[in-house]
């Protein structure tokens, strides 16, 4: 199989006839990348590895058509993977995306991979099958679009493959989108679908129905409402002994929007009855909402921000409590925050988290900073971060500072560039419940190595990663990284080449010695572009 696949790819990319097989009205482009990757893996705990072992080979393909004929324009695009790597992919290859586009400005029909949003509520979501738009810019006709398709993760779940194969939503509908006035649009729309193939018995199956509309109003500059209402039908199997059960919901969201000089403020609300089901939408049930936040800047060097977010669930009155949550937040930021230093930047900001209901009843506070500055070609990043978790039920007190710390330059030497950096991380935590303290530290060096004339690029890094448990199991991580990119200097219409060689080191070190392990991976490759 692997030499049937590579094959495969080589002969398309041979075909292609130069850089771009490109003119006026038609232009074909492709990429490939094909790697072997050879992983070796030591130690008692080398079952914990994510990696496979020995050599295994990963081949990429992109193709790429577009044209414009008799006033139509059309594009084509397709992508194939080929890899002997489980851990990858399950197939040893795939199609990973296909997707075929005709549109003559007024008429616009897309097959294949579609990505239609009609709102929130009513369409959100990939399909794997066709849509239709028409819309003729100037008039006042409505817009009018339609979709149908099944919503599955990838192609060979389509076609129903023994290894892939998932639960299949099918299902489409259409809207119509019309412009009122130049600040006022309404549209209303209806999505359908139905499940199938059920693969477990616990798999849930849903048949659904919504019934979808929105609108945009911008009565004065600067001023924009927004608000959309869906209503469903649903009914849902949740397992292959329980027949279907019905149902029906409502979901509703309203969003004001300012922005004008220095200011601009959204004010939001939302109401998701707990019944109600979005299909191919997007939508939390049981839960109203209400948002606010305003971004004031009142100097180019001067930023605020201030937010405020409430939800509580048990909308229905059915659940034998009501969670509920706020959580009020503020940040400051400035820029030239130092005399004299115009690269100087600072910010701060504190976020508390309220929730209580039932037996559930907790307060927690979140404190960042952070400072930015460079020191003649040294670019420096320091943050940190305090957090204080508090329940009354003694469910969770703790106490974490974390502070990160980056040093990162850029020096120039005749035709080549170096790119040093350095970055060092504490973290530190505290159980006031248990009476124990958990500390993790980080640090790594890196360089980077560039020469243009030579077409070279290289990235290198090493570091260490320890975590330190009072009780409990601790462990360290020893990793090092290097890559190196060479395009070599072939006539442009070979297209363009890159070969590379990446390494990576990984050792893990545990408490108990039976988990300890070491990863060593080492891949080799080419990517061309046409």
């Amino acid at each position: 199989m692997k030499q049937t696949i590579s094959a495969v790819l080589a002969a398309a990319i041979a075909a292609c006839p130069g850089t771009s097989w490109a003119s006026e009205a038609f232009e074909f482009h492709a990429s490939h990348e094909f790697s072997a990757v050879h992983n070796d893996i030591e130690g008692p705990g080398r079952a914990s590895s994510s990696l496979s072992d020995r050599w295994r080979y990963l081949d990429v393909l992109n193709l790429n058509a577009s044209g414009k004929k008799a006033g139509w324009d059309y594009g084509l695009n397709t992508g194939i993977k080929g890899t002997d790597d489980l851990r990858n992919d399950p197939k040893s290859w795939s199609l990973t995306n296909a997707q075929g586009r005709l549109s003559n400005g007024m008429h616009t029909v897309q097959v294949g991979d579609t990505f239609e949003s009609y709102s929130q509520y009513a369409l959100a979501t990939p399909l794997k099958g066709a849509s239709y738009r028409f819309q003729k810019e100037g008039s006042y006709l409505p817009e009018v679009s339609g979709v149908f398709g099944w919503a599955v993760p990838r192609w060979d779940a389509w076609w129903r493959d023994e290894q892939t194969r998932t639960v299949r939503r099918q299902g489409g509908g259409g809207r119509i989108k019309q412009t009122v006035l130049r600040e006022l649009w309404v549209a209303g729309s209806v999505l359908t679908a139905k499940d199938g193939d059920r693969q477990n018995t616990s798999d849930a199956l849903y048949n659904a129905r919504n019934y979808t509309g929105d609108f945009s109003y911008s009565p004065i500059p600067g001023l924009t409402a927004t608000d959309e209402l869906s209503s469903s039908e649903s009914e849902m199997s949740p397992d292959t002994t329980s027949a279907y059960r019905k149902s029906k919901g409502s979901a509703s969201r309203l969003e004001l929007v300012g922005d004008g000089g220095p200011s601009r403020v959204a004010l939001t609300y939302e109401n998701v009855r707990p019944s109600f089901y979005s299909a191919f939408g997007s939508a939390t049930p049981d839960r109203r909402k209400g948002k606010a936040t305003w971004r004031y800047k009142p100097t180019k060097r001067w930023t605020f921000n201030f937010g405020f977010l409430w939800f509580r669930n048990n909308l229905g009155g059915n659940s034998a409590f009501t969670t509920s949550s706020f959580k009020p937040e503020a940040s400051v930021s400035r820029t030239r925050l130092l005399p004299g230093r115009p690269f100087s930047a600072g910010d701060f900001s504190y976020r508390f988290d309220r929730k209580y209901g039932g037996s559930t009843s907790g307060a927690d506070h979140y404190f960042n900073t952070g400072f930015r500055d460079r020191f003649g070609p040294v670019d420096s990043n320091t943050t940190l971060g305090y957090t204080r978790y508090r329940t009354k039920a003694a469910v969770r007190d703790s106490d974490e500072i974390v502070l990160n710390t980056s040093l990162n330059s850029r020096i120039e030497l005749d035709d080549k560039a170096l790119r040093p950096s350095a970055a060092a991380g504490v973290w530190y935590s505290r159980d006031e419940l248990a009476l124990t303290t958990d500390k993790i530290y980080d640090y790594s060096l890196g360089l980077g190595i560039d020469a243009p004339g030579s077409k070279v690029t290289s990235d290198f890094r090493v570091g260490s990663n320890r975590v330190v448990k009072e009780t409990g199991e601790s462990s360290s991580k020893l990793f090092g990284s290097g890559a190196l990119y060479w395009k070599p200097p072939f006539k442009e219409s070979w297209g363009s080449h890159t070969l590379f060689a990446r390494g990576t080191y990984n050792g893990y070190s545990f408490s108990t010695n039976a988990r300890n392990f070491r990863e060593k991976s080492v891949s080799i490759g080419v990517t061309t572009e046409f």
